[in-house]
């Protein structure tokens, strides 16, 4: 298992604008093989924050995507790109590693990007490179989140840099 994450971030009193700028920096520096785990409560912007990454790779592409919906139901929903592939999973309804197994979901992992809602049912041992993205209430402000990016594994140097080097997000 990788215990200790390399690198930590933080970022406090976020919008949706820039959860927007946020996911730009995501799709800017992701690749097939990344792993993107998203946690945090019912209505926290998993979901959202997923649909903006989602809609700005198609962007990079000049691809119009009118609607990316929610997995919740379908758990899974895929979207071919020119250079990659991204699968946005909800594991919400599932009910035991068995099932993921069962349904083929770690098999995708290498192959594409994999964005992940409720990843608590994941077993992280035995996951080799993930980056986990928890989407926290504030405490003074509704309609504002705090976020957590914290990296395990080798090979996020471009992404790490970029997240720090934007305004959002600090060590």
């Amino acid at each position: 298992m990788l215990a200790e994450p390399i690198t930590i971030l933080h970022s406090f009193d976020l919008g949706l604008l820039d959860l927007g700028k946020i996911a730009k920096i995501f799709a800017e520096n992701t690749e097939n093989g990344d792993l993107l785990l998203l946690s945090g409560k019912v209505g926290s912007g998993k979901t959202e924050f997923a649909r903006l990454l989602i809609k700005e790779n198609a962007k990079r592409e000049n691809i119009d995507i009118e609607e990316v919906s929610s997995p919740t139901f379908s758990l899974i929903q895929s979207y071919e790109f020119k250079y990659r592939k991204i699968s946005h999973i909800d594991l919400y309804r599932v009910e035991s590693e068995l099932e993921l197994f069962e349904l083929g979901i770690p098999d995708l992992f290498d192959s594409q990007i994999t964005i992940l809602e409720w990843p608590e049912i994941l077993e992280k041992e035995s996951l080799s490179r993930y980056a986990s993205i928890k989407i926290l209430d504030t405490k003074k402000l509704k309609k504002y989140r705090n976020v957590e990016v914290a990296f395990f594994g080798d090979g996020w140097d471009d992404l790490i840099g970029a997240l720090l080097g934007s305004r959002y997000f600090n060590n």
